[in-house]
């Protein structure tokens, strides 16, 4: 997305005037860009709603008494199956149903909408005008052609069925019997009845209303588990599946916030590594150690590299850095072959890196 320096530019030269309340913000101009674009092309329509589904914490951010303390918290918090595909919200509107990303256009400033590369998930919802529905999108089979590539990955195939034109999304769903399901967890507006400030708990007996009046077998619920949810976690991991999603049973939907009380679980991944390498960091780390390569040794005793880590502190960045004659940012040697305990999320399927990966400690030598 265009950094506000771009947006005021753009709005300077299509003589839009925005009105900001002291510091100007992003948000700002993003609303005046799509205001006016929309009014260019439909001048006698309302904009559509433009609704950010609410984001998650996660799970590896929490201190060990937090994580410890939902864990335990039997009723306080419920569980659901954390599935790797495509955030969307359904919106069951007046004669249309429209299905709406988090990705914003950088033409019409809009958020992207899939419903004309997913028809089939546009009926049997017309009893629930004024709807909307928060799911993940997920392809039943990994393998896809779609002309250009072939998938490896459920998400991969996802992501293709979603990027490509409406006629070869069709194409391709049709050829490999792969419709694009939606794992519906959590409902925004019933019947035009807005309940984001209900609690979850509430909200699921919304959302079971509504799923029983809707008539698509291609919108399926996430079930919710009170109890054993740390079992129901290692499960689910070593069924091979993601992960889990922690929520709060009382909270609130706050759309577009990014909450503590929804917490991603996910596999993860702990290695003993040796520090191989280090680069400059980028903005205000621009002259001191940003990153820190990690790698390990094969049985036969090559190396591979599995990770880079950023997430140093400022004293930490400045014990790592030394300069060359030229001034030019290096990793102190003394760092070189240490050794530490990292945590990842996963391992990346295109560069085998661990993803997210951090610090967990230094090893003593």
């Amino acid at each position: 997305m265009k950094n506000l320096a771009e947006l005021q530019a753009e709005c300077a030269a299509l003589g839009i005037t925005v009105e900001t309340n002291g510091r100007a913000s992003k948000q700002a101009y993003l609303d005046a860009l799509r205001d006016y674009h929309w009014r260019k092309d439909h001048p006698d329509e309302p904009l559509p709603l433009q609704i950010q589904p609410m984001l998650l914490a996660s799970w590896e951010d929490l201190d060990e008494d937090e994580a410890r303390q939902i864990e335990e918290d039997c009723h306080a918090w419920v569980a659901q199956e954390k599935f790797d595909g495509v955030r969307v919200l359904i919106h069951v509107e007046d004669g249309r149903v429209r299905i709406t990303g988090r990705t914003i256009s950088e033409v019409s400033y809009r958020l992207t909408e899939h419903q004309e590369n997913l028809p089939h998930l546009t009926t049997g919802l017309s009893t629930l005008t004024g709807t909307i529905l928060d799911g993940e999108l997920i392809c039943p089979v990994s393998c896809v052609d779609t002309g250009s590539t072939v998938t490896a990955t459920s998400l991969q195939a996802t992501v293709a069925v979603l990027a490509t034109t409406p006629a070869n999304a069709r194409q391709i769903q049709e050829h490999h019997d792969a419709q694009l399901r939606l794992k519906v967890f959590d409902i925004l507006s019933f019947c035009g009845r807005d309940v984001t400030q209900r609690p979850l708990i509430e909200r699921q007996d919304f959302l079971e209303k509504a799923l029983r009046q809707s008539d698509n077998p291609f919108i399926e619920p996430v079930p919710s588990f009170v109890v054993n949810k740390p079992d129901i976690h290692r499960r689910i991991i070593s069924r091979g599946r993601e992960g889990t999603v922690w929520k709060k049973a009382n909270s609130i939907y706050l759309p577009g916030r990014r909450v503590p009380f929804w917490v991603k679980r996910k596999r993860g991944i702990e290695v003993e590594a040796f520090v191989t390498a280090g680069k400059a960091g980028n903005n205000g780390h621009a002259q001191v150690i940003g990153a820190v390569e990690f790698s390990i040794r094969n049985p036969d005793g090559t190396r591979v590299a599995v990770a880079w880590v950023s997430g140093w502190s400022d004293e930490e960045r400045q014990a790592m850095t030394v300069r060359d004659t030229d001034g030019v940012v290096r990793l102190n040697p003394d760092f070189i072959g240490r050794r530490a305990v990292l945590v990842g999320q996963d391992e990346s399927a295109k560069s085998r890196r661990i993803r997210h990966a951090r610090l967990k400690q230094w090893v003593a030598s």
